[in-house]
């Protein structure tokens, strides 16, 4: 009786009872949810603020960088009239990291670091701009996969950057963008990325995906709209989020990274029941190899998943987790009406 007496005078003590006015507990409770309801509300124009401010700070440094030269001359590809575009799918730069992976004997299986990552990256260039020509297609669609750059996961990581997670997404920034320029002096470029995990921030100890919004991916893509603007050859979608749907020549594609994923084909599934709308491509990233397998079918053929390789190939925990592979990424032709004609992989 003696506890129930403490709760009761507790109740009373917060308001929740009242012999004079019952209805005063109901009251305290709604007061409650108002204060808490308040309280969310401020939480989330905080981070909209604060996201606003920075997107509104990265574009008032880019406007004092000297603009990117206007292409002269017609360099550019000329479609044969058919509606295709190439889809080029990449990802998992870990730019910033210093990576040296050795075999038994000690022969080097993987060196990757920046200068690497650059000879790599214009490679692709050279690759894409062959293959475009070859299929006479004026449209390119980028989709970017996630992990542009390494971040601080582990405490271990600290051994191998080269540079602080800041400045690596900084210099990665601009050179995307000249990289993005370069192409568009051949043909229409369009750019999509999803979020990944090593490019996210994560505060006071915070968990995988617990501050989704804080990801330096989504700093990334505002930096790459904001330098590329001017340039009417390129349209950036500076949404990046962890699921990004895209439509090209009328299919649809899914890009995620595939982090967390231990059933990707029930997260293709649930994707489906998601958009509500069938999806044709399933495109992510994460174990740095290549792989393809089909989920299912649609109206169009078969919904596959595609995993792209990575452009640092294998570092010491893919490998040391049994998997991973050639530093690459995958071309696709898409024709309308039709889907994948064809698949150019990409070794780097």
């Amino acid at each position: 009786m003696r506890k129930a007496g403490v709760g009761i005078k507790l109740a009373a003590d917060a308001g929740l009872l009242c012999d004079n006015n019952p209805s005063q507990g109901a009251g305290y409770i709604e007061r409650q949810k108002l204060r808490d309801l308040s309280r969310q509300v401020n939480m989330a124009y905080r981070t909209e603020s604060r996201s606003e401010l920075l997107r509104e700070t990265i574009e008032t440094a880019v406007k004092e960088l000297p603009a990117f030269k206007i292409h002269f001359g017609d360099n550019k590809i000329h479609s044969d009239g058919t509606e295709k575009s190439l889809v080029v799918a990449f990802g998992d730069f870990h730019y910033g990291a210093d990576i040296l992976v050795q075999g038994l004997y000690g022969e080097t299986i993987n060196e990757f670091n920046h200068d690497i990552f650059e000879k790599r990256m214009n490679k692709l260039l050279d690759d894409v701009v062959s293959i475009c020509k070859k299929e006479n297609i004026d449209k390119v669609d980028l989709m970017i996969v996630g992990d542009l750059i390494d971040g601080m996961l582990r405490q271990s990581q600290l051994m191998r950057l080269e540079y602080g997670i800041v400045e690596s997404t900084m210099k990665l920034s601009e050179f995307l963008a000249t990289w993005i320029d370069a192409l568009s002096m051949f043909v229409e470029v369009d750019v999509f990325a999803a979020t990944g995990n090593h490019s996210e921030i994560r505060p006071l100890r915070s968990k995988n995906r617990e501050f989704e919004e804080e990801n330096l991916e989504k700093i990334i893509m505002w930096y790459l709209d904001a330098r590329l603007r001017s340039n009417e050859s390129v349209f950036v979608d500076n949404s990046c989020r962890r699921y990004t749907l895209v439509e090209v020549e009328g299919f649809h594609f899914l890009l995620l990274h595939g982090d967390g994923e231990k059933n990707i084909d029930q997260i293709a599934k649930e994707a489906v029941n998601m958009y509500n709308e069938p999806i044709d491509f399933f495109i992510c990233g994460h174990k740095h190899k290549e792989q393809e397998y089909p989920m299912g079918m649609t109206d169009s053929g078969n919904s596959v998943i595609v995993r792209v390789p990575s452009i640092c190939g294998i570092d010491r925990y893919a490998q040391s987790k049994g998997y991973g592979g050639k530093p690459g990424a995958i071309a696709m032709v898409i024709e309308k009406g039709y889907g994948r004609r064809c698949v150019y992989p990409i070794q780097l």
